[in-house]
């Protein structure tokens, strides 16, 4: 839904750009706030470039088809559901016993 909005605020920015700048007689405060949309408006592509890629790396899938490059991986998170047992954090040789090894 953001990158819906992010798409959808590209076409209304264009347009109001065109409608309520005027082509003359700006003032400097005029001419900052045009220059500062303008900018704002050149960056929103990138924006949802980048929006896309983190949905897709958290193993978001759109409706549609793109060949976006980016991880192949869906997510590195492992499930609630999963069947697997986590791994032992102190199952390695220099962690076996380790709060008796230690006098605290």
């Amino acid at each position: 839904m953001f990158l819906g909005g992010l798409l959808a605020t590209i076409f209304l920015d264009i347009v109001h750009i065109s409608i309520f700048y005027p082509r003359s007689s700006l003032s400097d405060t005029g001419r900052f706030s045009a220059g500062m949309a303008i900018l704002s408006l050149l960056l929103k592509p990138f924006s949802c470039c980048l929006v896309y890629h983190m949905h897709r790396e958290r193993g978001g899938v759109l409706p549609f088809h793109t060949d976006f490059p980016g991880p192949q991986e869906h997510s590195a998170y492992q499930t609630i559901d999963s069947p697997e047992a986590p791994a032992d954090p102190f199952a390695g040789p220099e962690g076996r016993n380790q709060a008796t090894s230690r006098g605290y």
